[in-house]
């Protein structure tokens, strides 16, 4: 049974491409993948807002406990190998914070990065104005 829980757009290319990374380094399996676009995903977390979970990743824990953004990246470093003094860092309060800038920056923008993925309009969740407050 895996330690935390990622859900993330399947729709987006950048975070297909961190998930296969991500996995690359899980020789453990201590990380299971969900593409929070399958309505099974809902099922098995009804606290977990879809919409939400489209803009930012989230991470849920053994506990049930959700990270969300950077903090859900730091969850999984903490599991990874060779990443865990960075997770540690990006968790401290001053790196929390900019963190959290960075990863917000990326969420935003990943669409415009790979255009031919916006076809089907997925990509107005990352327009401007259409943010989390």
């Amino acid at each position: 049974m895996a330690e935390l829980t990622v859900l993330y757009d399947g729709a987006c290319s950048l975070c297909r491409a961190s998930v296969a990374r991500v996995r690359g380094l899980d020789a453990r399996g201590r990380i299971e993948f969900l593409n929070v676009r399958d309505p099974a995903v809902q099922a098995r977390f009804p606290q977990i807002d879809p919409e939400v979970a489209l803009r930012w990743m989230q991470a849920v824990d053994a506990q049930g406990r959700i990270s969300s953004g950077a903090v859900a990246w730091a969850r999984m470093g903490l599991l990874l190998p060779g990443w865990r003094l960075l997770a540690r860092l990006l968790l401290l309060p001053g790196g929390r914070w900019i963190a959290a800038r960075i990863y917000g920056w990326v969420a935003r923008n990943r669409y415009r990065w790979n255009r031919e993925a916006c076809a089907d309009g997925t990509c107005s969740l990352h327009l401007p104005g259409n943010s989390p407050q």
